[in-house]
């Protein structure tokens, strides 16, 4: 999120609201109009940061679960190495692995 687009747009949009109003009261219609046109790209600034900012949260999100599933194919390798060479501190510590792998998925669905 831009805090600076944010506030352009806010500026914007007082402008508009300003406009619109000084309109009304000279019985202005192409300040009223020009006004309502500004308020409405503010609208349209805003909808944008709105979109970048959900963008950027699917982006992380979407990493976190390629960490989880390279979390969960790690623990697999190292559990099956535990079972191959009878070590069952091996099959644990891969048995983590996965349980973190599992618990970084549950996260990301709950946002």
């Amino acid at each position: 999120m831009s805090i600076e687009n944010r506030a352009k747009a806010t500026a914007k949009n007082v402008e508009g609201t300003v406009q619109e109003a000084v309109g009304n009261l000279t019985d202005n219609d192409l300040d009223r109009a020009e006004g309502r046109s500004k308020q409405g790209e503010a609208k349209v600034r805003h909808d944008v940061e709105d979109l970048k900012d959900r963008a950027s949260d699917a982006a992380e999100g979407m990493a976190e679960r390629v960490k989880a599933a390279g979390t969960n194919i790690a623990g697999k390798v190292e559990e099956a190495i535990g079972k191959a060479t009878d070590n069952p501190a091996k099959v644990a510590e891969g048995k983590a692995k996965q349980a973190e792998a599992h618990m970084r998925n549950a996260k990301e669905d709950l946002r």
